[in-house]
């Protein structure tokens, strides 16, 4: 399909060519180097055809797969002039980045994967997945577009995420991935809890009892990455003539 696309080009059959190449875009199995003829003959006839918009749309696309790509012996200087426009341009941009990042929902934890700074038309779908239950067993999910989101089971915890951004066939064109073992839990969900206390032995002897009794709060807030617990300690007088210790945070 794409080489007839081609062949109508070289016989100056415009209208046939613009079919075949769209034709293929559609629906032709399409790897990543085909892909790239694609995008560059078909600016080609673009450019005969006057439709200068069009042909700058398939030059971005062009050069966001690969911004290192040379034009071939077919192009006109006309087309390589708008070429190296575009290429000036995006080399002044920050490039095509396929993101994967944590984020709280509703309350849950999920996964999220965009594609950021993708010429339109580009990417037809994206598939974001993670492995859970520590590598036991992986969940994905596949959405039309350039994001694909992830909610994880209970209590938030991934192994590692990779997403790929795919052509309509399937062609690979963008990936990403995220180191795992994090705890991706909200700051709301931090729960007051009371420390456990040490309950000594009964061995027959009548336990000393302490001057100072100690009473312990503890709050711990878990987030990804690491644990910080601030700690509040107080203890009170048997009779009343102390004055109470201030209070003293505890980090680690």
């Amino acid at each position: 399909m794409l080489d007839r696309a081609v062949e109508a080009y070289q016989d100056a059959d415009l209208e046939r060519a613009l079919e075949g190449f769209d034709a293929a875009a559609r629906n032709a199995d399409l790897t990543i180097e085909e892909l790239l003829q694609l995008f560059e003959m078909r600016a080609l006839v673009h450019n005969a055809l006057g439709h200068e918009k069009l042909m700058r749309a398939d030059l971005r696309r062009l050069l966001a797969v690969r911004g290192s790509y040379q034009l071939g012996r077919l192009a006109p200087p006309s087309v390589r002039a708008v070429f190296d426009e575009v290429r000036d341009a995006q080399s002044s941009e920050r490039s095509v980045e396929l993101r994967i990042e944590a984020k709280t929902l509703a309350g849950e934890s999920w996964m999220v994967a965009q594609v950021l700074r993708v010429p339109e038309g580009l990417v037809d779908h994206t598939t974001l997945q993670c492995n859970v239950a520590n590598n036991a067993r992986t969940i994905s999910r596949t959405s039309q577009g350039t994001s694909a989101s992830l909610k994880l089971p209970d209590p938030g915890v991934h192994n590692g995420c990779a997403a790929t951004a795919r052509t309509r066939q399937g062609g690979v064109l963008f990936t990403g991935t995220i180191d795992g073992a994090q705890v991706l839990m909200p700051s709301a969900s931090a729960r007051r809890f009371e420390m456990p206390r040490h309950t000594p032995r009964d061995d027959g002897r009548k336990a000393k009892k302490k001057k100072w009794p100690w009473i312990v709060a503890a709050s711990a807030v878990v987030v990804a990455g690491g644990i910080t617990a601030g700690v509040l300690l107080s203890r009170r007088s048997k009779n009343g003539d102390q004055p109470p210790l201030g209070p003293v945070a505890v980090n680690w």
